[in-house]
């Protein structure tokens, strides 16, 4: 009788255990897929941030902390330009080189050597562009093929590879990287509107919900 009561302890457990578990799985599923997520101070955010683009009074700012070398920033640029130019939208970029990608400093670096000649956002968009060519050249030619896209988009070549390798732009990188490192982002994109973190696919609507309820106000 004792062994029965014992059996049937355990598989009464065992089935209280499997629901937790599925239940747990279920919450983790539905939380997946939210657009909003961890909160920070907008000016945190912000503040002495160097590449940035804004139209008209702003009410909505939204902060991307991109690697150049990383797909899937790549993917969520081809969605995230549509705020350059939008009405109300101050849109910021921030660089965030990752470990794993071996050039991914020479491409923040050229983005913001290009920024203080005035083409920054053009040179981001090029090196997304040619973002599967750049990263397969060998490390001696990756500062050759930065100068080439320089170039390409008419800046004087001397001047950029000044500014590529000076102090000041390095510093500049190493700011919004150490940011990043205090916000202990997990990797990039990472993108915050007025300072709520939001997955790249739900932010250009999370951008017009909030323009709406300003004009409302």
């Amino acid at each position: 009788m004792n062994d029965l009561k014992t059996v049937l302890l355990i598989v009464g457990g065992s089935i209280v255990l499997v629901l937790l578990m599925i239940f747990g799985l279920t919450k983790m599923a539905g939380n997946s897929g939210n657009e909003v997520g961890v909160i920070v101070d907008e000016n945190v955010l912000s503040d002495g941030a160097l590449l940035s683009t804004q139209s008209g009074k702003v009410k909505v700012t939204v902060v991307n902390f991109s690697d150049m070398q990383c797909p899937a920033c790549k993917a969520a640029d081809g969605v995230l330009e549509g705020l350059v130019g939008k009405e109300g939208v101050r849109y910021v970029i921030r660089h965030y080189p990752l470990m794993g990608h071996r050039y991914s400093t020479n491409g923040a670096r050229a983005v913001e050597a290009a920024r203080q000649m005035g083409k920054g956002w053009e040179m981001m968009d090029l090196l997304f562009e040619k973002q599967e060519e750049w990263s397969g050249v060998s490390p001696k030619e990756i500062d050759a093929r930065m100068i080439s896209y320089a170039t390409d988009l008419g800046l004087e070549k001397t001047d950029f590879e000044e500014r590529s390798k000076s102090d000041d732009t390095a510093q500049a990188v190493n700011t919004d990287k150490a940011l990043g490192d205090r916000l202990r982002l997990s990797g990039t994109p990472t993108v915050y509107v007025n300072g709520e973190q939001v997955s790249p696919d739900f932010v250009l609507g999370r951008v017009d919900e909030l323009i709406k309820a300003a004009g409302e106000k």
